[in-house]
């Protein structure tokens, strides 16, 4: 039988226990005073629950509480403050990369859309140069020619010995190895 508790009471008193957790309930209830009073104890409460009598409701709130999960998700929530952030970012980033430039563009705009295309171009040619020069940059501190290098010259039976300490470490790792059913 498993540890005595509360939840064996409650099977017991509800007759869905087999047959040997059953007699082992039993068991220990008739040597166990204190198992017997709890016993004891649950009964008078299950007898006076269902003893009280059933009373109808009054007021029918359903139709009250439909409405009121209505009204609460039709409710407009405010946007996160990442959004606000995000809009924020986009409305400062076309400033600045219009701001300079407003003063030469808005002459253009009355005297076609070849110059307004080109300004655009030479724009977006200076923001990918200075991209280009910012990642080459970036990433010449990565091609450091001061990084060791490593080499393994190992023979082809050592190589074969690592793979079969690495498999053999994944099994065990993966409990498909030292393990009893």
């Amino acid at each position: 039988m498993q540890e005595f508790n509360d939840d064996l009471l409650h099977e017991y008193l509800d007759a869905t226990l087999d047959d040997a957790t059953r007699q082992a309930v039993e068991g220990h209830l008739a040597s166990s005073p204190g198992a017997r009073a709890q016993l004891a104890e649950m009964q008078a409460l299950f007898a006076s629950l269902a003893a009280l009598p059933e009373l109808p409701l009054t007021t029918d709130l359903s139709a009250a509480v439909v409405a009121a999960i209505g009204q609460g998700t039709a409710v407009a929530r405010p946007l996160p403050r990442w959004v606000w952030g995000l809009l924020v970012g986009q409305v400062v980033a076309a400033v600045v990369l219009l701001g300079p430039r407003w003063s030469l563009l808005w002459p253009w705009l009355g005297t076609g859309r070849a110059i307004a295309t080109d300004w655009l171009a030479s724009v977006q040619l200076a923001t990918l140069a200075w991209l280009g020069e910012f990642w080459t940059g970036v990433t010449a501190v990565w091609q450091q020619p001061n990084l060791p290098t490593l080499t393994f010259d190992l023979p082809t039976a050592q190589w074969a010995l690592l793979l079969g300490l690495a498999l053999v470490v994944w099994l065990a790792g993966n409990r498909l190895l030292f393990v009893n059913d």
